[in-house]
């Protein structure tokens, strides 16, 4: 039986649509450019804003997940109404935390409390709305199948749309900024008015998609020390949540700006031409992580051919670590760049099916903890999903901050660029093989916590069968 119905999957795909175009401004590359580049914080000092901000929300998303979960609406939801009322102040908190009002060094105190306390108000709505984001995906159909091609297409779409405003803002900012002459700031600003706020209210549709199924109140944990015990006895959830956090080691993905404006000619893509090192990136991005989207369509038929998701994502790894070893090897010298990121681009391919993966098995995860406990635990485990999210891409770019503050790097302005001898020997040296090979050693240990994941498709149709004769049996009393 069928249950969500087109216009229903349109409204909800164009409302993660818009969450996506705010996240790009904050979850990619180009937040660690603003803080180091733009709104001139010391990269010491962003490496720890942006761990310590993601263990905020290491400590804030479950919590949320746990509140989301024990609450219950007049109207029996515990989901639908936070996508009403959390886009606005996620767009307010989106545009104050782009607002550079001063780079002074003396007030470089000031601007660091501003900045910290906007994020911090930015991330408690984010988190309410993420929460209940994905949460709804595993209570839109008691159809697993029909869940799945949901979940299918709601990744594809938000991948989608975060890679391609993610890729295009820095360099379309970078690009206005240097053609009408005015401050990357002042830019930045009026993007985050534009698309941030903008975006935040195009999510409100996702406040059409149903709630469907649904667990009576007396069957829900009753305290936060519950929901906890529920989360760490979840042990599939555990385990996708370790390897993502294994694969935030990968920082080498967030150098790629600096490689590009200090180890690339100033006129390698023609003199005068407008595009710098935000553009490269972006033009890097496209060919290295454009074809992942091939890879979401056919996620499907990675998960026929591998016996599951959970050995997809295995075989993603392992491509991701040949790949890019051998584009280290060929190096970056003249055309080797461009035959370095086609070959990257052609492993990336299957990794698009990632995140596919990785919802799926959150909702098996979900199922099973119902099967097993008889409570449906969907605000709690999708917290999981956007606190390693959000940790991961912390830890991420942390990680890259600290590297270059351990590099000696300092900022620079363009024009001040002059390509060869500008940054540190240290800087000259490591910047290459940390870009290209600290994604390779995290696809390694990202493996790891993958092999001890044991639930098949035969137990998850045994589980799936039983939950509905459940179902059935208290829709009868």
């Amino acid at each position: 039986m069928k249950y969500i119905d087109r216009k229903e999957k349109l409204n909800f795909y164009v409302g993660l649509s818009g969450q996506n175009i705010v996240y790009s401004f904050i979850g990619g590359t180009f937040f660690t450019y603003f803080m180091t580049d733009i709104a001139m914080f010391p990269a010491a000092i962003v490496s720890v804003l942006l761990i310590v901000m993601k263990v905020w929300d290491g400590i804030n998303d479950p919590i949320v997940g746990s509140y989301v979960d024990k609450h219950r609406f007049k109207n029996g939801e515990k989901l639908r109404p936070f996508l009403r009322y959390t886009p606005l102040p996620v767009g307010i908190f989106t545009v104050l935390i782009f607002l550079v009002f001063s780079t002074a060094e003396d007030m470089l105190w000031l601007r660091l409390a501003y900045f910290v306390i906007m994020y911090i108000c930015w991330d408690i709505a984010y988190t309410l709305q993420d929460v209940a984001i994905w949460g709804i995906t595993a209570s839109v159909s008691p159809n697993s199948d029909e869940r799945d091609n949901f979940v299918k297409w709601a990744r594809t779409v938000g991948s989608c749309v975060y890679g391609v405003f993610g890729g295009l803002i820095p360099m379309v900012i970078e690009m206005v900024a240097n053609t009408t002459k005015k401050s990357m700031s002042l830019v930045t600003l009026v993007f985050a008015i534009i698309l941030g706020l903008g975006g935040a209210m195009i999510s409100m549709r996702t406040y059409k998609a149903q709630e469907r199924l649904r667990v009576v109140p007396d069957k829900q944990q009753g305290s936060l020390l519950e929901s906890f015990s529920l989360l760490f006895k979840n042990k599939m959830l555990m385990l996708v949540t370790l390897s993502n956090l294994f694969g935030a080691l990968g920082f080498g993905g967030q150098l790629m700006t600096y490689f590009f404006k200090y180890k690339m000619p100033t006129d390698f893509l023609g003199a005068g031409s407008a595009i710098g090192a935000l553009g490269l990136t972006t033009i890097y991005g496209a060919i290295t992580y454009g074809p992942q989207f091939l890879g979401m369509l056919f996620a499907d038929k990675l998960k026929k051919i591998f016996k599951g998701y959970v050995n997809a994502l295995i075989f993603m790894q392992v491509l991701n670590i040949v790949t890019r070893v051998i584009a280290f090897a060929i190096g970056f010298e003249g055309m080797n760049i461009w035959i370095g990121m086609l070959l990257m681009g052609i492993g990336c391919i299957p990794m698009g099916a990632a995140a596919i993966a990785q919802t799926s098995i959150f909702c098996d995860s979900i199922d099973y903890m119902e099967w097993k406990t008889g409570k449906r635990t969907e605000g709690v485990t999708f917290s999981m999903q956007t606190f390693f999210t959000k940790v991961s891409s912390g830890i991420t770019a942390g990680l890259a901050a600290l590297s270059l503050s351990i590099l000696g790097y300092k900022a620079i302005d363009d024009s001040a660029v002059t390509f060869l001898g500008t940054q540190t020997q240290a800087f000259e040296t490591w910047i290459w093989p940390l870009a290209m090979l600290t994604p390779a050693i995290a696809s390694l240990l990202y493996i790891i916590p993958l092999l001890f994941i044991r639930y098949t498709p035969e137990k998850r149709a045994v589980v799936e069968k039983e939950l509905a004769e459940r179902r059935a049996k208290e829709e009868a009393k």
